[in-house]
């Protein structure tokens, strides 16, 4: 009987360090984590910067989180003990006594480091207008240049963009009539963004195309011409930043801020009604159908299907999750946002979190 116990003991620590051994955690949590890891940084980003254009539109400064890093540390850990006592003379009731115990344990250990984005290098990007050559980047990678240029577009050849945030009407301008011009031939392939060398230096060449579709395109790039006063005459003009254009061969594109990307937005945001009778809040532009326009919505039930959603001031601010164009304009801020980043990030970090 006792053998048959001993034997049994021995079997049963020699299969759980064996099965101990076998385990391990890293490779398998590499997929899992990282995937969760990266949705939830997705999420705090959306959240982040949809609660900075709401703060905007309450006159409230913007304050950035950043996640400088995440560390996971995994444990496994098994023992067994398994303890027997032989009595002599053996007692009347039971020669031997045994027992068997033991435990597992799992650890998981999550590190996650945060740095506040502040200081004057943090504040000069944000302030600071996104390069021309970026913007010029993103129409060359499809993206439509009508979008493009009534976010990121300040003037071109002195023609100004209409501001939300500065109070001025929807009504038709020059600079609405330029960029239905050029998605209509852009989508045509009818103007090109390209690199030449000028003067033996490397610059952006704008090009109206004036032979492939000649007649069907006529009016726009008609319209593109006389808006920005350019030489009607020629297919090539040069991009150039600043305001206004040194002659009828150029093109001059000055760029918004990120922050004034951001104030545009916030411009738009859809507040309480009790907010702005209680005077916390300017009356805004109400939401209209502006295919371009970032529609941002409050209430005071926390919204079901949301793509972001926030809470401030005890009301919730969020995004549809079905709104295809604002869902889009959020993904170009995180674009624009990592274009103007500069190396305050690189800092000591202020705190961290760990598990």
């Amino acid at each position: 009987m006792l053998n048959k116990f001993l034997r049994t003991m021995a079997v049963l620590s020699l299969l759980t360090i064996g099965l101990s051994g076998c385990v391990s955690l890293g490779p398998k949590r590499i997929s899992p984590d990282r995937i969760s890891y990266i949705q939830e940084l997705s999420e705090s980003w959306k959240k982040q910067m949809l609660l900075n254009i709401v703060k905007l539109r309450y006159f409230d400064p913007p304050t950035f989180l950043d996640v400088t890093s995440v560390i996971n540390q995994y444990g496994i850990e098994n023992q067994i003990n398994a303890d027997t006592r032989w009595y002599w003379p053996v007692p009347s009731t039971s020669g031997y006594n045994a027992g068997i115990g033991g435990y597992s344990r799992y650890s998981d250990k999550p590190t996650i480091t945060y740095t506040p984005l502040s200081g004057q290098k943090f504040t000069k990007s944000l302030l600071t207008p996104i390069p021309p050559t970026a913007v010029i980047s993103l129409i060359q990678n499809g993206w439509p240049i009508d979008l493009v240029f009534s976010l990121t577009v300040k003037t071109v050849n002195g023609v100004s963009n209409r501001s939300n945030w500065m109070g001025l009407g929807k009504e038709e301008t020059d600079f609405q009539r330029l960029s239905d011009a050029l998605r209509s031939v852009q989508a045509a392939g009818v103007i090109d963004l390209r690199m030449e060398k000028v003067d033996e230096k490397e610059a952006v060449i704008f090009v109206i195309s004036d032979t492939l579709n000649e007649e069907q395109f006529r009016e726009q790039r008609k319209t593109i011409r006389s808006v920005l006063k350019v030489k009607p005459d020629t297919e090539k003009y040069k991009i150039v930043y600043g305001s206004l254009a040194r002659n009828d061969e150029e093109i001059a594109l000055m760029t918004r801020s990120m922050m004034e990307i951001m104030m545009e937005m916030a411009a738009m945001v859809d507040v309480p009604a009790e907010h702005i009778a209680e005077k916390r809040v300017k009356q805004g532009i109400p939401l209209s159908d502006d295919k371009w326009q970032t529609r941002i919505y409050s209430g005071r039930q926390k919204p079901k299907d949301a793509f972001a959603a926030v809470q401030y001031r005890d009301y919730w601010f969020w995004v549809d999750d079905k709104d295809i164009g604002s869902k889009r304009n959020f993904a170009l801020l995180m674009i624009f946002l990592s274009l103007t980043e500069t190396e305050a990030k690189t800092g000591a970090p202020l705190f961290t979190i760990g598990g």
